[in-house]
């Protein structure tokens, strides 16, 4: 099977957390880790054609588990990976 991944938004990874739009279904158009310093930002949008492209799934799991290089630890000594705040679903599109 042939085409690019993408990765879709399936909500936040911490429940309740409030005035967050609903996500669920969006795609992942642009993000940065290294935004806000080191919180990162990301961008969703529902058209996919504007939703951002990878290679093979091994290039989309390792841009969502990207590390800031500005803030490699989170308060709690673990890892800062921002765009893992977000559950995500990658899937292959022609």
């Amino acid at each position: 099977m042939s085409g690019d991944w993408v990765l879709i938004c399936r909500g936040l990874a911490t429940a309740g957390v409030p005035d967050v739009p609903d996500l669920d279904g969006q795609y992942l158009e642009s993000f940065d880790v290294e935004a806000h310093d080191g919180h990162g930002t990301a961008t969703w949008t529902a058209d996919l054609a504007r939703a951002m492209r990878f290679e093979d799934l091994a290039s989309a799991i390792a841009a969502w588990q990207s590390r800031s290089a500005t803030r490699p630890l989170r308060e709690d000594g673990r890892p800062n990976r921002p765009l893992t705040a977000f559950h995500v679903e990658p899937r292959i599109v022609p």
